[in-house]
């Protein structure tokens, strides 16, 4: 008889399979479960079953030691890969055609336990499993046995898994405590287990003498070869099985007891993924930059895509379209990831799934919606970028209570500032059961606000790194949240998902006071909708009042306005509001009409429309309103006069400067604020087109009783005689800040002023600016002997005058400085001095001066370089002056004009020396050069009361630095300097132009080259050489090349890091000192680090060229 070569004993269970006579009365006489019969010959028309894996553990096949335990009748495994070849214990083999069939047919036992179940809603009932059973031998007889030991069938019966045009496939499924079983018939299944009938009359008996088919156990074909067996590695895809019912009953009776038989088998099981899979997700999730050991979970789903296309008819043939993935859930900390199992390596009959290893990410953030099924294991989660349309997962899950759990909780940990829910959560009440309770926000600074703003930033798929804030705790209203511009100078404004992502992080969040977006441009939102979702459109505020505004009113607003009016209204603690110049009015051209022709038309700033009308239900307590530099068009007057004549508002301020208000506007926008007169604090009506008539102006301020701050700069009014301000006016108000700067004050004002200040009244005023308001000396002299009325102590106030006329009435001004009549702030800015000598009467004076503690004489013009003179005079004044502890004497170096008081300024810094009071000197664009900055670095070694030295822009080249770095090695209390970047520019521009010269000016000289020039009477073939050796000559030796102006750059960017670097290690020793916080005094590696003597860029460059390769 003809030999098959898959008959062979080897291939067969003769050790672990074989059922003797022995072992079967056994198990009958316990009456435990028959094992199954695989090792009768079977006919050809009959399918054998098999055993698959544990489906609750899918992954079991990648375990490095099996989790099932081995019956004690297992004989020791082989240690060898493959099983002999005897052909000793062949007596019946089958043939080879029925082996290539089983083998093209293998894998039909399903274990189906481990993942999700579907039914209803559209969705085919399913039932998948996350692997496909292990290739390898020790796993398949593990598992064969683990199935025996499984006694009591939970359910058994027969289910239709396939459907096609011409044929239907029936099985008959088991359902045990620990597996799901499949076999081809029900006497099969009856063979195997005492308590399935067998439909015939007689019991099924044994043949003891026939012999195993290769093709009645698929999972034995693994052995082959060819079926990827390699080297003892972990391999199995994953498979599915679709199963069919006619009647739902019998449907939802399979899944309830399937369902019933998963979680149980979970209660008892303690691993739940293989430590390979669970491996690979964690290194997945790792290289996302969002994992965390004790912020990740990761689960078992299966991903469901239905294949048909939405509007087709469907049929039967429809359910074996449908897509299904199983996959890992794995959620971070701040992203959900489906990843997918890891590409197998053997082959499958089963319907195996096609391997993606395709991971995706969604951020938690973005999720919209939970949809937990209350009757079988899907779920759905919704998660929607800005501006895109949603995208729908639809999963299911053994664990998808526990997932939907976990997702609620990771959103309240991203915002556990949020009032409420930002999603749609729909899960059976067992899920809320399994939520925990709210996180706790006070555990990090400002209500967690760098979470979650780094949270939003990976979800929406932005750089968090890319914005920058600060907190201000010294103003009005503090904490004070304030944007500032964003880290990358490549880009100046921020992108519509940053701006997206920092306001709602921001929502909620009650712990700053007042809000500053002032510089921000925020037109990328501005008229920006998003028409694929309303979830992030605020309703109510943070204690569920609702707004009272439509909903379609509320959804169709530009997503600017729905950003500030989510601001405004879910934090109660939020008083202020800065926009200053963050809008530009954008004009769109309507489309022309047959009833009227096209017309520009304007969508406001937005930022009116979203705040005034809360202000106005009183949904916000949003008081004080900065729109500086903002164009307000005529929608946006009208809703601020519809809310400014509302008294309920209670408006503290509402900055209008530079709005480009008419007089029609700022009359009517005036007598709306009349209604505020009780709550008024601040009028800031600055740079505006409109014409203030004095008379009108004064009654209109007259009414408001309790302002605070007036900023009349640069105001335009009527031309007439009486005052702009009339000092009753100014005495009824209890003032802190008056502006005035640019507008032109005619005699009357100034005398209005000068009996203001004269007068106790005006005691609460702290700041007062009149520079640019071409007041003479005169005129100046006036105001201080009016602020001196009480000569028992120094004025506590802040007095501008810059840019005034100084030098007429000069003696008045400096008897009035010199007789200690000033305040103790006064800035003096862009003073022009048509004489030096009236420059050096200012200095004397202010050297005899023992109120000032603030000056600023930057920017001042003199006619040309200070002289011996006048730096004398500047020299004393560092030196004897012993009240002043901030002083800025920088220069200017516009294109227009040029302040500077030229190389004498060096040896007048050397009167810092002796001096003990100043901690803040500043001293830029005076071209100090080397010289000034060796005399600084003098400075520093004596002087020990400088905290800053500002001295940047100074055309400081290396090796000043490095003498100012010297000098803190002793000086143990500066904790400002700056790293003269301007330096080290010119040193680049330098060291190029040093390199252009010395490439001209060095001639080529060779001796190749006067040889070259004897070929010329040789062949062409010479005379080319020869031009070619001539032209490389000349380029290499008279020339830097590119490599040259490289190895330059870094050299000089090496030194200027180096010495950057140690500036750096001793201002921060120095600070720490100053806030008595315990440091090393030594640096480490100073000595290596300081260079004995810095060379100059033309010895670099002989150095490089003679270093040059060529």
């Amino acid at each position: 008889r003809r030999k098959s070569f898959f008959g062979l004993s080897g291939l067969g269970l003769k050790s672990t399979l074989h059922l003797d006579q022995q072992d079967h009365g056994a198990s009958n006489g316990s009456g435990g479960l028959q094992p199954p019969k695989t090792l009768k010959k079977k006919p050809k028309h009959i399918r054998t079953p098999s055993l698959f894996t544990d489906l609750d553990h899918p992954d079991v096949a990648r375990e490095k030691d099996a989790n099932s335990p081995r019956p004690p009748s297992d004989p020791p495994r082989s240690s060898s890969r493959r099983p002999s070849l005897s052909m000793r214990a062949v007596k019946r083999p089958p043939s080879v055609f029925e082996s290539l069939k089983n083998t093209m047919t293998r894998g039909s036992s399903e274990d189906l336990l481990g993942n999700g179940l579907s039914a209803g809603g559209g969705e085919p009932l399913s039932s998948t499993s996350s692997k496909a059973p292990s290739i390898r031998f020790d796993h398949v007889l593990e598992a064969t046995a683990g199935a025996s030991s499984s006694k009591a069938v939970l359910l058994h019966g027969e289910v239709q898994t396939s459907a096609g045009m011409f044929r239907k496939k029936k099985e008959y499924l088991v359902l045990t405590e620990n597996y799901l079983l499949r076999y081809k018939s029900q006497t099969k299944a009856a063979e195997n287990f005492r308590s399935i009938a067998n439909p015939s009359t007689r019991s099924p008996t044994v043949r003891h003498g026939s012999m195993p088919s290769i093709g009645s156990h698929s999972d034995l074909q693994t052995l082959s070869d060819s079926s990827g067996d390699k080297d003892g590695r972990d391999s199995g895809p994953a498979s599915a099985m679709t199963l069919q019912f006619g009647i739902p009953e019998e449907r939802d009776t399979w899944l309830r007891r399937i369902r019933s038989a998963i979680s149980d088998v979970r209660s008892r099981e303690t691993s739940y993924i293989s430590p390979y899979n669970l491996e690979n997700a964690c290194r997945i999730v790792e290289r996302d930059n969002d994992y965390d050991p004790s912020n990740c979970a990761i689960y078992k789903v299966v991903q469901r895509q239905q294949a048909v296309k939405s509007g087709s008819r469907s049929s039967s043939d429809d359910l074996t379209k449908v897509a299904s993935t199983v996959c890992f859930l794995a959620i971070g900390v701040h992203k959900v990831h489906l990843i997918q199992l890891v590409k197998p390596v053997a082959r499958t009959s089963s319907p195996s799934l096609a391997p993606n290893h395709s991971q995706v990410s969604h951020g938690i953030l973005t999720l919209t919606g939970i949809k937990v099924s209350s009757q079988d294991d899907t779920f759905e989660l919704t998660f929607r970028q800005p501006l895109q349309k949603p995208r729908i997962l639809y999963l299911a899950s053994s664990s998808s209570h526990e997932i939907a759990a976990r997702l609620h909780w990771c959103e309240n940990y991203l915002r556990p500032e949020c009032g409420h829910r930002l999603f749609r959560f729909v899960a059976p009440i067992e899920v809320e059961d399994l939520l925990a309770p709210p996180a706790d926000s006070n555990l990090e600074e400002h209500s967690c606000l760098d979470r979650s703003l780094i949270a939003y930033c990976v979800a929406y798929g932005v750089n968090p790194s890319n914005i920058r804030y600060t907190i201000n705790y010294q103003c009005e209203d503090a904490p004070r949240f304030e944007l500032l511009q964003p880290t990358d100078t490549r880009r100046p404004n921020y992108g519509p998902l940053e701006l997206l992502a920092i306001s709602r992080a921001l929502r909620y969040n009650e712990t700053f006071r007042s809000i500053s977006f002032a510089g921000i441009a925020l037109d990328n939102i501005n008229g920006l909708h998003d028409n694929y979702g309303q979830e992030h459109v605020c309703t109510r505020t943070k204690r569920g009042t609702p707004i009272r505004l439509t909903p379609e009113e509320l959804s169709r607003s530009s997503l600017l306005v729905q950003e500030i009016r989510a601001l405004a209204a879910t934090s109660k603690k939020l008083r202020r509001m800065d926009f200053s110049g963050c809008v530009t009015v954008k004009r769109t051209t309507a489309a022309p009409t047959e009833d009227e022709p096209s017309r520009v038309s304007e969508i406001g700033c937005g930022i009116v429309e979203a705040l005034f009308p809360l202000c106005k239900h009183q949904t916000t307590n949003v008081d004080w309103i900065c729109l500086n530099g903002i164009e307000l068009t005529d929608t946006d007057q009208d809703y601020l006069v519809a809310a400014a004549v509302d008294k309920s508002c209670h408006f503290r301020a509402i900055e209008l400067s530079r709005c480009g208000l008419n007089d029609r506007s700022m009359g009517l926008i005036l007598d709306a604020l009349r209604a505020q007169e009780n709550t008024l604090e601040s009028l800031e009506i600055a740079g505006n087109a409109a014409r203030l008539n004095p008379s009108t102006f004064d009654s209109q301020l007259a009414m408001f009783g309790f302002i605070r701050k007036l900023n009349l700069s640069n105001v335009s009014r009527t031309s007439g005689s009486e005052p702009f301000l009339q000092a009753e006016t100014l005495l009824v108000w209890r003032l802190q800040e008056l502006r005035l700067s640019g507008t032109a004050l005619n005699a009357a004002t100034i005398d209005a002023v000068a009996t203001y200040l004269a007068h106790p009244q005006s005691a609460s005023l702290h700041e007062l600016y009149l520079d640019n308001t071409y007041l003479s000396g005169g005129d100046i002299a006036t105001i201080l002997h009016s602020l001196s009325w009480d000569h028992t102590s120094t004025r506590n106030m802040h007095l501008d005058f810059s840019q005034c006329l100084l030098s007429k009435g000069l003696e008045k001004v400096t008897r009035a400085i010199a007789s200690n009549l000033t305040p103790s702030h006064l800035s003096m800015r862009a003073i022009e001095y048509k004489e030096e000598s009236q420059f050096r009467k200012v200095i004397t004076a202010l050297t005899s001066n023992r109120n000032i503690r603030f000056l600023d004489m930057s920017q001042t013009a003199l006619p040309g370089d200070a002289g011996d003179d006048t730096c004398r005079a500047i020299a004393r004044l560092l030196s004897e002056n012993s009240t002043i502890t901030e002083l800025d004497i920088s220069g200017d170096d516009s294109r227009l004009a040029a302040s500077k008081f030229g190389p004498g300024i060096n040896e007048a810094l050397a009167g810092l020396k002796k001096n003990k009071t100043i901690q803040v000197f500043r001293i830029e664009k005076q071209k100090l050069g080397f010289q000034g900055a060796s005399t600084l670095a003098e400075v520093l070694r004596e002087n020990r009361t400088l905290l800053e030295l500002h001295c940047d822009n100074n055309e400081i080249p290396l090796h000043g630095l490095t003498d100012l770095v010297n000098a803190l090695i002793d000086n143990t209390t500066l904790v400002y300097l700056p790293t003269m970047n301007d330096g080290r520019e010119a040193a680049f521009k330098s060291a190029e132009a040093t390199m252009k010269i010395m490439g001209e000016t060095d001639p080529p000289v060779s001796p190749t080259n006067s040889k070259a020039s004897s070929l010329g009477g040789g062949s062409a073939v010479r005379r080319g050489f020869a031009s070619v050796r001539k032209s490389t000559q000349r380029a290499t030796s008279g020339s830097f090349t590119i490599q040259d102006v490289q190895t330059t750059h870094r050299l000089l960017t090496e030194q200027w890091d180096r010495q950057c670097y140690r500036l750096e290690q001793y201002l921060n020793r120095n600070w720490s000192l100053l806030n008595n916080i315990p440091v090393n005094m030594e640096i480490e590696d100073e000595k290596f680090e300081r260079p004995g003597s810095v060379g100059s860029i033309g010895k670099m460059l002989e150095q490089v060229k003679y270093d040059t390769t060529p």
